[in-house]
């Protein structure tokens, strides 16, 4: 039997080793470390992590894990003489600590975040400049906080009003409009246009496609000076003041506001009675025919479409548009009074009488599906919509009458 030449060292010689090995391979670690922390930019949350790494590694020079982890080992009877177990334990404690610092500075990143504006960069052949960066707070938070309270981030902006229109201008009436529409576009009331159109105040609904109509400034009366008028007589019969007359700057008044025949001046907020066409004449059938039904009082929308005109004092009825074709249908139960076509400018139109004091008007049908003295039930097809009569583009000119008053559709139907 060959003796081993190799001595085997003492368990005192092995911890000193392993301890050695230990320390050098943290000492590696750490200079590792070093490294990392000095290649970090500087940034603030890399300045903490290098404050962290120096306590740290502080902290671990003046620790000695060998004395208390050896109470430990000894207190729960798994010591070993010599201090074998404790050297190898300190050494895989350290070696974890030292690992996960690498760990946490090889990995963890912090954003990115630049106080200072960029320097400007030359242009190609241009030279340098400076580019003016703008306030703005898009892409920030908008809540600042100071040590007291939080409060919304102001938005800078300037806002330009609309000039208020002063003249008299010009307008040519389009396919498919009407006066009230006209106005809308205008935000003047539709009677301002009436005013001072005389040959529409007559007849408001028979506009003409290529028609110039004249569309004051501001409601109230465009007026044209007759002889004996002055701005208090004026004032006074068209409701309004001698104050808003003279003050309004188009119409040029000093004192003592004399007054020229034929002088046209604007009469703001002024207001005259407007007496609407009627375009009621109709030939009755005589008596209800034998079963007709009595209307319910309460009407269903007779057709589809767009609501192109409210009713206002110079249009007593409301105008749906669509397309030609479009069914019309009666809005409640009756008998038809009239089915024709008027010379007055509705076209092709129904009447209907429901029997209750209400009567239905449809005009500027395209066809006619109904003859006088038929009798209807509500939702009843009875034409087609169109464009007959006095009209600017295909509509349904709807109206409600009752006891011979026409009334706002828009109130009775459901």
């Amino acid at each position: 039997m060959i003796e081993s030449q190799s001595k085997l060292p003492v368990q005192g010689e092995k911890g000193i080793a392993i301890w050695a090995k230990g320390h050098k391979m943290a000492a590696s670690v750490a200079g590792r470390i070093q490294r990392q922390r000095s290649a970090l930019p500087g940034r603030r949350g890399a300045q903490y992590l290098r404050e962290a790494g120096s306590l740290l590694n502080d902290k671990l020079r003046t620790f000695e894990f060998r004395p208390h982890l050896d109470r430990v080992l000894r207190w729960t009877g798994t010591g070993i003489a010599d201090g074998l177990l404790v050297n190898r334990f300190a050494l895989h404690l350290v070696l974890v600590f030292l690992a996960l610092g690498v760990v946490s500075v090889a990995q963890i990143t912090f954003p990115n975040v630049d106080l200072l504006l960029p320097t400007p960069t030359p242009a190609p052949e241009l030279g340098t400049h400076s580019v003016a960066a703008p306030v703005t707070n898009r892409g920030v938070n908008r809540l600042i906080q100071n040590n007291t309270a939080l409060f919304p981030a102001p938005v800078p902006h300037t806002t330009i009003p609309e000039r208020e229109r002063m003249q008299i201008i010009t307008y040519t009436v389009q396919p498919n409009d009407n006066v009230w529409s006209i106005a809308q576009g205008f935000e003047l009331n539709a009677e301002t246009i009436l005013w001072a159109n005389p040959k529409v105040e007559k007849s408001p609904d028979l506009l003409n496609v290529g028609q110039q109509l004249i569309i004051p400034p501001v409601n109230g009366i465009w007026y044209t000076v007759a002889k004996g008028d002055t701005v208090a007589k004026l004032a006074k019969t068209y409701q309004t003041s001698v104050e808003k007359i003279v003050a309004f700057k188009t119409n040029n008044l000093v004192e003592p506001y004399t007054l020229t025949p034929g002088q046209q001046i604007m009469l703001p907020d002024g207001r005259k009675k407007v007496v609407p066409t009627n375009y009621y004449p109709m030939t009755a059938v005589g008596k209800a025919p034998k079963g007709a039904p009595t209307g319910t009082g309460r009407f269903a929308w007779p057709t589809q479409g767009m609501l192109s005109q409210r009713f206002w004092s110079g249009h007593l009825g409301i105008d749906i548009a669509n397309r030609t074709g479009v069914p019309v249908r009666a809005a409640d139960a009756g008998y038809v009074v009239m089915a024709g076509r008027d010379t007055w400018g509705y076209g092709n139109q129904v009447v209907i009488d429901h029997g209750n004091g209400y009567m239905t008007r449809y005009a500027h049908l395209n066809t006619i599906g109904v003859k006088a003295g038929a009798v209807v039930n509500k939702n009843d097809t009875i034409g087609t919509m169109g464009t007959t009569g006095r009209s600017t583009g295909p509509h349904l000119h709807f109206e409600v009458i009752y006891n011979g008053v026409r009334r706002n559709p828009e109130g009775f139907l459901r």
